[in-house]
C-alpha cells in the first residue's frame, strides 16, 4: 500500500473520515446530504432516495491495494 508521510494511504481519508456533500433532489428540489463514503441519501422532504448524479472515481476503482483499503474502511464502520 502506498504510504504518505503520516503512514496512511492518502486516498483512504475520504472514506475513514467522511464529509457531508450536498445534492439537489431531482424530485422536489430540496437539498439532500450524502456523505462522501455513501452512494445515496434519503430526501427529508419527499422521502425519495437520491443518488450522487455523477459517481466520482476514487482510488478504490484502480489502485492495486484497494482490497486492503476496503478492509480498513469496513473495520472502521464497526
Amino acid at each position: 500500500m502506498f504510504k504518505s508521510k503520516n503512514g496512511n494511504c492518502p486516498g483512504i481519508n475520504r472514506f475513514v473520515r467522511p464529509v457531508p456533500e450536498y445534492f439537489k433532489c431531482p424530485n422536489c428540489g430540496a437539498i439532500v446530504e450524502i456523505w462522501s463514503d455513501e452512494e445515496t441519501g434519503i430526501c427529508d422532504t419527499c422521502h425519495k432516495e437520491v443518488s450522487k448524479f455523477v459517481k466520482e472515481q476514487s482510488c478504490l476503482d484502480y489502485c492495486e491495494y484497494a482490497d486492503k483499503c476496503r478492509e480498513i474502511i469496513e473495520n472502521t464502520k464497526h
